[in-house]
Parts: structure tokens; sequence; C-alpha cells
């Protein structure tokens, strides 16, 4: 049974939580406590799958819980409750929460997140996914300029060109952040040609999340040409795939997201193409061969599949879970229960419509079975359908060859 901890400074709203939350007594084990100082007595006794915690509170705030219980119990799902008034201090939040939330909340919303949250858990805590990436030599760790960029952004008072400089320091990064910024995928009225500029049109966070998709498909040292023709041209899918999955949104903040989640949805791929070439080789092979999805032949193989690798590698990382389910179910989105439109539908469409309309890395085997019908369906979207699919022939027509 699943362990749920939620904190709060307010007897009455944790009474009020208690209550609503009744039902779901079979399947999460609920404690509820107030404050912070609190909820780190009870993680000291056992641990918990997720917390769930106000940003506002007396003596120890949210941010500040949740980067003690980053550093003890760094498995443990971190979601913070955030009003629109309180965006100087959820800042702060953002280096150490996998998930904002509204407030108030919706229980429904509520109920959703933590459960969707314990699903990835279980998934990602499977014993065959823990084997196969026990078989990597080295998970690659957060990027340095990306968190560097982070740790700027968390104070609210920050300076583009405080953001500007820390990215300039890396020459070569500076040039693909321009060079993409550039690129049709953001198709800014006018070339950016400083990445001041660039911070300045696109936002800090979009901004940040490119470092971190620049830094992620960076070649290893060393690697072969064959490597990195792989690298260059899966990281041309992912870009297509993120700025598909970002049209489809109106709202921003979604819309962003849903760029960050296109861009490393496939990060398992490379990690697999990086620690284990010659297997990843062999598996691209079969799949070749028995003209078969790779992933299907790394279930088969491993009994977990790059998509788990990825939402493995973005959860040590901290990032958000929207981006984790993007990674682990873009092949099978109907493995984790939903309702309605979200980040992982956008990216598991924009990715089958990318594969079926652009094709996939040379040394790679087509790797979707096409958009899952059933599942977009049950999800009552099927009349968007072809709007999203002359979305992906619009900006698949208008994208650049070194795009």
């Amino acid at each position: 049974m699943k362990r749920v901890l939620f904190v709060d400074g307010e007897p009455n709203i944790l009474d009020g939580l208690r209550r609503s939350l009744r039902p779901q007594r079979k399947a999460w084990e609920m404690v509820f406590v107030e404050g912070g100082e609190a909820a780190l007595r009870e993680l000291e006794k056992a641990p918990f799958d997720v917390i769930v915690t106000d940003m506002r509170m007396p003596g120890m705030d949210g941010a500040a819980l949740l980067s003690r219980v980053k550093e003890t119990h760094p498995r443990t799902a971190r979601f913070v409750l955030s009003g629109h008034t309180e965006l100087d201090a959820a800042m702060r939040a953002v280096p150490v929460a996998h998930q904002f939330l509204s407030k108030p909340c919706e229980l429904d919303v509520l109920r959703d997140v933590v459960a969707r949250a314990c699903e990835l858990e279980t998934l990602l805590n499977d014993e065959l996914v823990t084997r196969l990436v026990g078989e990597i030599d080295s998970l690659p760790s957060v990027p340095e300029t990306y968190a560097a960029v982070t740790k700027a952004l968390a104070d609210p008072d920050v300076d583009l060109r405080a953001v500007a400089a820390i990215i300039e320091r890396d020459p070569g990064m500076s040039l693909k952040i321009l060079h993409l910024v550039n690129s049709s995928f953001f198709g800014l009225p006018c070339d950016v040609t400083s990445i001041e500029r660039a911070v300045s049109y696109l936002g800090t966070n979009v901004v940040r999340d490119l470092v971190l998709t620049m830094e992620v498909f960076r070649p290893p040292p060393g690697a072969d040409r064959s490597l990195e023709e792989f690298t260059v041209q899966l990281q041309r899918r992912s870009a297509l795939t993120a700025s598909i999955a970002r049209r489809m949104f109106e709202q921003k903040h979604l819309a962003d997201q849903a760029f960050l989640a296109g861009m490393l949805h496939d990060v398992g791929s490379l990690i697999l193409a990086t620690r284990l070439p010659e297997q990843f080789a062999e598996n691209a092979r079969v799949a070749a061969e028995q003209g078969r999805p790779l992933h299907e032949v790394e279930q088969e193989r491993y009994g977990a599949t790059h998509g788990e690798v990825g939402a493995y590698l973005l959860a040590l990382w901290g990032l958000p879970y929207p981006l984790l389910e993007a990674s682990a179910y873009h092949h099978r989105p109907s493995r984790l229960s939903q309702e309605g439109f979200g980040i992982l539908t956008a990216v598991h469409v924009a990715g089958a419509l990318v594969e079926a309309k652009a094709g996939s890395p040379a040394s790679s085997q087509p790797d979707q079975d096409g958009v899952d019908l059933e599942y977009i369906a049950s999800l009552g979207l099927d009349d968007r359908l072809e709007e999203w699919e002359a979305l992906a022939d619009e900006q698949l027509s208008c994208a650049k060859p070194e795009d």
C-alpha cells in the first residue's frame, strides 16, 4: 500500500482533506500533519511514497521542507500547493518540487495527481527496470549548466543578464541555443543574435529547458561517427515532436512543458545507445530484420524499454512528473490512468505522427506503432485527430533540414 503524507499549516484544512480523502483508505495509507517539523518527524519513522505540502506555512515553509525531503528521501514524489499570489515564494521550490498544484486545488485533481505518482513510482521501482538500469555502468548526472541556471532562477529577483552569463560560459551551448531559437520551431519575428535576447524573447524557464535538452543531446567524448549521427537525428526527431506537442496547447505554461516533454521523451534511447552500445545495436538489428518497433524488442529482451529507463533518469534529476510520464508511457499511454487531454497524450500523438511522416534515426528501426486509436477514443478525442495531423503536416513542411 502506498504511503502519502499531507502537510499544511492550518488544522481545519487538514481535517477537510482527511474527510474528503476517506474513500482512498483502501489504496493509500495517509498521514496528515501540521507543519514542516511534524512532517520531518513522520519521515524519520518510515518513508513515504508521496508528500503533498502547502507552500505558505509558519516556520518552515513548503520549499524548505521539500528541500530537506529531497536530501533525506530522494525517491519520495514531492508536490507543493501554491497560490498565484505566492509566485516569489514558489520560485524557491522550483529545484525541489516534482510538480506544482494551484491552490485551491480541486479534490479530483489532487486525487488524480497522487494516484498517477503512485503508479509511476511502482513502474520505476519495478525489478526489471532496476535490473536494466543496473546494467548501465553510469547514469549521467544533472548537467552542470542546467543546474546553475535552475539555481539562479530560484531567486525571484534574478536578472536576465545573470542567466545569460551562465549560458555564455559554454560557447558551444550558446551556439546551439541560438541555432534552435532561430529555427522554425519557434517562429520568432526576427533573428536573435544574443543569449540575453533569447532569454528575453522566450522567458527564463523556456531557455532553462533548452539548456537541459542541449546538454542531454551532447555526444559523449570520443563518440564514433555513427553515434554522433544517431544523436543528431534523434535530437531532430525529438525537436519535431516537441514543436508539434507545444502547438497543441493554448496555455503557455502547458505549451512550454509539452515542448520539454517532447524533447526528452526518447532520452532513454540515448542512454542505452551511449552506455550499452553493443546491446542497443543488436536490438536495433533484430528490430530491423523483423520489421518491429525497437521498444518491443527491448521489452522481450529486458522486460522493460528505453521509455522506463528515460523516466528513471528524469526521476533522479527531480524533473516534473508529467515529463516522467511522457517518457515512461509514450509508446503505451493507455497504461496510465488519466482523464482528458494532457502532456502524455500530446507527446504520444506528436511522436507517432513524426515517426509516420519523417522517419526515425538512421541506426534505429521505427519505434512507434502509430497513434493508439483506442486510447484516443477512450479520452473522447477522436474529433481532434484530423486537426493534429494537419498541424503536424504544417510543422514538418516549414521545418528546415538543419532545425
